[in-house]
């Protein structure tokens, strides 16, 4: 494997996960609680030797220094460092205390101080009868499957064998900076669709009963799973296609399901979250926890219901890379109420079976003096949720273990929830064709609810603090740049950014913009030191001496309003070149199932009422585009029977329907939308639409496909009545308007002095467009993985590099300019408005005959992320701004455009058909609205695929074949090579390339 150079920052400090950020910003809040803290407890048998235990320990520390770090701050937002860190400390002392009372003590009697470390301690307790080797570290740089390596390394070192360097952080870093890139990155937008949908409707209060107050005492209960159940539980997993653990899962929900009276829970489960060829073998922190909303039904059998289940969970991991933070901030469930509902309780699953290398019921600690043996016996985390519940197995069997960190529950609840969970199992193997909600009787009667009337002696809530100190005008101002933000609906004077899903990213976006918009000098560092929105507002108080900030909604607009920027673009090409409907967006799907055509024309027809963009004519007014909404119309459906055509003939068919259907669209009058139902070969068909740009961006399919479903299961009587959309796109246009358009000055600064066309080698005549696909390996994403984590960039930030260094090679030019397009920022209000919100950014790379591709990356790197915290400015004005030379038909900046697809949310249920998206609209035409388009995106294996479009007038198919060849070549297998090579050194070898 080609050695990665090192990255410029420090080898000894990696940044911090969202989920890593969320727990230091908790600490932060509460430095005394005892959450996230990870107890291991070892019972010890023989006698344990301390200068070996002592000196094990310190190579351990070694091999593993993040164990030993501490978290700090600076303007790159939070790190974790190890840089001149202490030893792990080791301690020995006698205790008079059950065993139990001993390691909950000593466990969590002593918070970690995270910002000055270690993170991690090592205690022997010698109690009167009994021995334990308690490890205790702190969550942030440990998860539970981190165990067996770190007792692997203990058992090597106490032994007096070398544990070798220390391990690389890269698969840290790597994971970290996966977890900020989807957080707020266009790689993330899938992930907050699904979870957006699946908390969508209100979840249901927590409804287990609690003590009023809790007690603060640690509770636990411990139930063996008999062998011969644990036997047929297997054989039900194994009848029904699913796992042991998707069995012991789906009991759990029906017990929440029968002591909340409600088919509505929502349980939280941990995902190991590690990659890689041995991801079982790292010590840190990798997880993600993820919130499951099954919906139980009564009347399923048990068989039914896993069946169910199994489908939901693999649906849930699907989408398991969101970090948590994240995933509930886009669904709105952020704040101290919507944690109760998120937090109540949380099934983990501890597996030491699935590497035979260790059985921790039998350590050995071997040593030329004696050796001494461990058994783990208990993990004493506190984990962040009212009840922990965990299935463990190891090599003697399953163990059940139900924790109640706080006290929250008496010892009765945990009693009867833990023989009931038993009583669930049973039925579910001895009646898997009985019903759900038949399986209540085998239970104890159903535990009251937790949400009742406060008794007397119970304290009231506080009320809410009042913030007069501070001026509100100015803080509504604030509230309502966090809103954006964070994307959400409301924020509370005493809430923190951080405890909202805030992390060291999107502070620095925050930052940017209340400075910008109200005139402040304000710093990331500020916002650390006052993560809360009443203090925030009196920093800048103070900064802005006293000026107030007035902001107010705009009114919701009556008659013509102007275009957005992109769609004054858009209108402008199309009237000057109206021949050619290259603005057009074709998309198919394939139907599985019966379609009811009738009900489809009826959604179509709603679909357009209710979206007033989707009847919105552009009239002129002054030389300016306008939009006016137009009456209610109805869409044509057209249904082509092409079943004696071959399977070639039937797509280039739906193709040609997809061009013709451009050419008929009224952009006067507001009708830009045709659909199609194509049956092809073997009865199977196709439904397509074709809509206009100027009314629709990819970005807005999602949003599109889960109206048009909801229209139709109005009109099938299967869903509700839908009221009007509260808001529609013209009042988004005035919301832009009134935001205004950013930091113009930044971009004048950024393009001073830049091409505004490149030399892309034209054709000798006109020829087709045309489209080539990169033969890349199926392992080229896992192949990048050292350089994302050395570089701490993107997949997309890599494919854009390959692509600047593939035209500074062929153009021989030292400063270029690449296009790519984003989603402008829609606050929670507009989430469900249709239309398009795109806006192209420009990023500009400079290479000298010195430069290396590891230079260029960088490059690309920061262009990325400054262009991203720029982007309010619309494309279309800083071309007015900049007022380059031009030249016929080319738009300046944007010859080269790098466009990153995601097609996951494009499958939707239209009754009893399923609708599953078909590559049908990457033809060329639709796709080669500038000379060079390169769209990457994702497969349903997870590979890189990248395709390289061009206009056949403006370029020649020679010269794109030689430049998709290039780029090929550099993600293939050169770009690890070629790091710090020069970026004009050409590869030495060109790989295969498949075009049409």
């Amino acid at each position: 494997m080609t050695d990665i150079p090192p990255h410029p920052s420090a080898p000894d400090e990696v940044p911090l996960s969202v989920n890593q950020e969320a727990m230091w910003v908790g600490w932060r809040v509460d430095p005394a609680a005892a959450t996230h803290v990870v107890p291991v407890a070892c019972a010890v048998t023989g006698e344990l030797a301390m200068p070996r235990l002592r000196r094990a320990v310190a190579a351990l520390g070694a091999r593993h220094p993040m164990l030993r770090g501490r978290v700090v701050t600076g303007a790159t937002g939070a790190r974790l460092t190890w840089r001149d860190a202490a030893p792990i400390p080791v301690t020995e002392r006698a205790v008079t205390a059950p065993r139990q009372e001993a390691l909950l003590a000593a466990a969590h009697g002593r918070p970690f101080d995270l910002g000055h470390g270690p993170l991690a301690r090592v205690e022997v307790l010698r109690g009167p009868t009994y021995t334990v080797l308690l490890f205790v570290v702190h969550h942030i740089v440990f998860d539970g499957t981190s165990v067996v390596p770190l007792l692997l390394d203990l058992q090597r070192a106490y032994a007096g064998g070398e544990l070798g360097p220390a391990a690389d952080p890269a698969p840290m870093e790597a994971a970290a900076l996966r977890s900020l890139a989807l957080s707020d990155g266009p790689e993330g937008d899938a992930d907050r669709t699904f979870w957006r949908e699946l908390l969508a409707e209100p979840t249901a209060r927590p409804t287990l009963p609690r003590r009023p107050p809790a007690d603060g005492t640690f509770r636990s209960r411990t139930l063996g799973i008999d062998p011969e159940l644990e036997t047929r539980l297997r054989d039900l997993a194994h009848q029904t296609g699913t796992s042991y653990f998707t069995v012991m899962f789906a009991a759990h929900v029906l017990l929440l399901r029968h002591h909340t009276a409600h088919d509505d829970p929502l349980v939280a489960a941990p995902h190991h979250g590690r990659s890689g060829p041995d991801p079982t073998r790292h010590v840190g922190y990798f997880v993600n926890v993820l919130p499951y909303r099954p919906r139980p039904n009564g009347k399923q059998t048990h068989r039914e219901y896993l069946h169910h289940f199994h489908g939901h969970v693999r649906e849930v991991l699907t989408h398991h890379s969101l970090p948590l933070p994240a995933l509930l901030r886009a669904a709105s469930l952020t704040g101290p109420e919507a944690h109760e509902r998120t937090h109540e309780t949380v099934f983990q699953y501890w597996n030491t079976t699935v590497d035979d290398r260790l059985d921790v019921r039998d350590v050995a600690l071997s040593a030329p003096e004696g050796t001494c043996r461990l058994e783990v016996i208990d993990m004493l985390d506190v984990a962040d949720y009212a009840l922990t519940v965990m299935l463990r197995e190891d090599k003697t069997g399953s163990t059940m273990v139900w924790k109640d960190p706080d006290g929250r529950f008496d010892d009765e609840t945990l009693r009867r929830l833990s023989e009931d969970y038993l009583a669930v199992l049973h039925d579910m193997v001895e009646r898997p064709e009985a019903r759900v909600a038949d399986g209540a009787a085998r239970m104890s009667p159903p535990l009251s609810l937790s949400h009742t009337e406060p008794t007397p002696s119970a304290a009231p809530a506080p009320a809410r603090e009042r913030c007069p100190e501070v001026d509100t005008r100015l803080m509504t101002a604030i509230a309502d740049v966090w809103k954006e933000v964070l994307g959400l609906p409301s924020v509370a004077a005493t809430d923190s950014f951080f405890e909202l899903g805030g992390h060291s990213l999107l502070a620095t976006t925050l930052v940017d913009r209340i400075a910008r918009r109200l005139h402040v000098d304000l710093a990331p560092a500020d916002l650390f030191g006052n993560p809360r929105l009443r203090d925030l507002t009196g920093v800048v108080e103070r900064r802005a001496a006293g000026r107030s900030a007035r902001h107010t909604a705009p009114e919701h607009p009556t008659g013509p309003i102007p275009a957005s920027p992109f769609q004054q673009g858009l209108w402008l090409a199309q009237r000057m070149d109206p021949q050619h409907a290259r603005y057009h967006i074709p998309l198919s799907w394939a139907v599985d199932g019966p379609l009811d055509t009738p009900a489809l024309k009826a959604a179509l027809t709603d679909l357009v009422a209710r979206h007033e963009i989707l009847r919105s004519g552009f009239v002129e007014r002054d030389g300016v585009p306008h939009l006016e909404v137009m009456p209610p119309w109805t869409p044509d459906l057209d249904e082509v029977d092409l079943q004696d055509t071959a399977q070639a003939e039937f797509d280039h068919a739906v193709t040609e329907w997809g061009e013709r259907a451009a050419h008929t669209f009224s952009i006067a009058d507001g009708r830009m939308l045709r659909a199609a139902l194509h049956t092809g070969p073997g009865g199977r068909r196709t439904l397509s639409l074709c809509v206009h740009h100027l009314v629709l961006d990819g970005g807005s399919v999602p949003l599109l496909l889960r109206e048009l479903r909801k229209c139709h299961r109005a009109a099938t009587g299967s869903g509700p009545p839908l009221p009007a959309p509260r808001r529609q796109y013209a009042d988004l246009l005035a919301h832009w308007a009134e935001r205004g358009s950013g930091d113009t000055e930044f971009w004048r600064r950024r393009l001073d002095g830049a091409p505004s066309t490149l030399d892309l080698h034209p054709p000798q005549q006109t020829a087709p467009h045309g489209q080539f696909t990169l033969a890349l390996p199926t392992d080229v994403t896992a192949a990048l993985a050292p350089v994302r984590a050395a570089y701490q960039v993107s997949d997309f930030m890599i494919a854009v590099c390959a692509v600047a260094a593939a035209l500074h090679r062929q153009t021989g030019l030292d400063d270029l300019t690449l296009g790519f397009p984003v989603a402008s920022g829609r606050p929670p209000a507009f989430r469900d408005v249709l239309g398009p919100s795109m806006n192209t950014l420009l990023l500009r790379t400079g290479c000298t005959p010195r430069t290396t591709v590891a230079e260029l990356l960088q490059q690309v790197r920061d262009e990325i992320i400054a262009g991203m915290a720029h982007q309010d400015v619309p494309f279309e004005h800083v071309v007015r701004l900049m007022r380059p030379p031009r030249r016929p038909g080319r738009t300046p900046y944007l010859d080269v455009l790098v466009n990153s697809v995601d097609r996951s949310g494009w499958s939707i249920d239209l009754g009893a058909a399923r609708l599953t998206p078909l590559t049908t609209g990457d033809h060329a035409d639709g796709d080669s609205k500038v000379p060079l388009t390169v769209t990457t995106s994702t497969t349903d294996e997870g590979s890189l695929r990248v395709t390289l479009a061009y206009r056949g007038d403006q370029v020649d198919r020679t010269a794109a074949a030689d430049l998709t060849d290039q780029v090929t070549a550099l993600l293939s297998d050169h770009l690890p090579a070629s790091l710090q090579a020069p970026v004009h050194t050409r590869p030495t070898t060109r790989s295969e390339v498949t075009g049409r």
